[in-house]
């Protein structure tokens, strides 16, 4: 068997991006083919099972792009638009007079069934008029009929948070662009009601650029900055301070986690969903994988399913972080549809981390760091002995126990968090609260602030295995222990 997953989840109380229990923190067509630079670069192919599709406005743009890339890869038609048209997706300028007539015929003549619109800009002198562009296009295609919603398509808008507008009526650069982007989200919500989706992140990072206008972190730098505000003594500062001082120390979304939320907002994964208002939920939004087409029980499906399973616990070292995490995505789509591990009291005992097949960049560096490839001077400053995790008490209670030896003396850190079925998902969804930490017996006191409930799915589950997906989304491998 592999060995624990150990220092990765001790660091929760050091603020990562599993802060509730563990450590953290995708196919389509245009009128003629799309030319993405770099890894986006693709073939594009039709997929002959869906016949409806989906409306990428601004599909060249930095979220754009990458919508466009996951649904490439999930095999899901689509139409890009760009402004200018360029790439070869359709020329739409959602600021030109006859941007409703030209919408309403694309969406008419493709049977669009979702429209994404990442159509923006900052720090231009057209911010009100591109940004309000969205919400006035749509309202003149769509809006003749107020209150029959059923024929109309599912609209998603990448909108930005109440804390966001608040600190761009403050800042007179940025006033334009948040009165723009409320005006859009009003008036798209007005149309589309029950059939909108607002995806509001605070600030996205992602891809190889860093810029200032518009402002850009590459991924790397990013993930780094997500981590670090992802703790929550600075997420309880930035909630405690005013909007001004405090949105700067809200953590940033990847874009391949908005990306992520509006395809599975638009392809139906995610149901009941008008907004997406914080990093936590969109980033779950994001984690839905689509289910795989198997009966269960079959003998197909079990023999797949054992072979994923042997080879994730005892042969991951031999794959990439990335095969393994292709792994955990396809064990989880082939769990039995029976499986509800809210209700089920198999799901209580203890389980041990699998510390092989974590695919995040962090686990690969402290695995190197502490299991004898590390200096011996900090080992013996700080060594992590083991960490598991108990359920008990019917479903309703976690332990995280990491037993750690600080400069050779014996520490024990329990961390209580406390579980009940989430309503949005009941089944195989939890919402999980922090209720204390413990230290060799004795209680910690702790802020308040800190005492937060946060998304826990336990995407799959059965007599020796379960994948569990914490607010970070990734998805976490754990073995039944002794």
């Amino acid at each position: 068997m592999p060995n624990p997953f150990r220092l990765s989840v001790a660091l929760w109380f050091l603020g990562s991006e599993l802060a509730a229990a563990w450590i953290t923190p995708q196919h389509g067509v245009t009128k003629s083919p799309l030319r993405w630079p770099d890894a986006t670069k693709k073939r594009l192919i039709v997929h002959a099972s869906i016949s409806s599709e989906i409306l990428v406005i601004g599909g060249t743009g930095f979220v754009g792009r990458h919508i466009v890339g996951l649904l490439d890869r999930r095999n899901i038609p689509y139409i890009a638009t760009s402004t200018q048209g360029q790439d070869g997706t359709i020329a739409l300028d959602l600021t030109n007079e006859d941007a409703a007539e030209k919408l309403s015929s694309i969406c008419q003549k493709n049977g669009v069934s979702a429209i994404v619109s990442t159509a923006g800009s900052i720090f231009t002198e057209n911010d009100y008029e591109i940004n309000s562009a969205s919400g006035r296009t749509a309202a003149a295609a769509f809006g003749s009929s107020p209150g029959e919603t059923e024929a109309l398509p599912k609209y998603i808008f990448i909108g930005n948070t109440p804390r966001v507008r608040n600190v761009c009526g403050i800042i007179s650069s940025l006033k334009e662009y948040g009165r723009g982007k409320q005006e859009s989200e009003q008036l798209i919500e007005e149309t589309f009601a029950q059939k909108s989706c607002i995806i509001k992140p605070t600030f996205i990072y992602g891809g190889n650029d860093f810029g200032l206008k518009p402002p850009r972190l590459p991924t790397g730098l990013g993930a780094i900055v997500e981590a670090i505000l992802g703790l929550y003594p600075v997420q309880a500062t930035s909630e405690f301070l005013p909007d001004l001082l405090g949105v700067p120390l809200e953590a940033p979304v990847n874009v391949e986690s908005v990306a992520g939320a509006a395809v599975n907002v638009a392809t139906g994964l995610c149901l009941d969903t008008d907004a997406l208002d914080s990093r936590e939920n969109i980033i779950m939004a994001a984690s839905k994988r689509p289910p795989i087409e198997l009966t269960n029980n079959t003998p197909e499906m079990n023999e797949r399913r054992d072979k994923l399973k042997t080879t994730l616990s005892t042969q991951a070292r031999e794959h990439t972080p990335e095969e393994n995490f292709a792994m955990l995505e396809q064990l989880e789509r082939l769990k039995p549809n029976s499986t509800r591990p809210t209700d089920d009291s198999s799901l209580n005992g203890r389980w041990e981390f699998c510390f092989d097949v974590e695919p995040d960049v962090g686990t690969g560096f402290i695995k190197e760091l502490f299991e004898g490839n590390g200096p011996d001077w900090l080992r013996k400053i700080i060594d992590f002995e083991g960490v598991h995790m108990e359920i008990g008490n019917g479903q309703t209670t976690i332990q995280l126990v990491v037993s750690v030896a600080l400069f050779e003396k014996e520490i024990t850190l329990i961390l209580h968090t406390s579980l009940s079925p989430a309503e949005s998902n009941p089944g195989t969804m939890f919402m999980e609260k922090f209720e204390g930490i413990e230290l060799n017996g004795f209680r910690l006191p702790y802020p308040s602030a800190w005492k937060k409930s946060r998304f826990l799915e336990f995407s799959y589950l059965d007599e020796e295995f379960a994948i569990a997906r914490g607010a970070g989304g990734e998805p976490h491998f754990l073995l039944r222990g002794e």
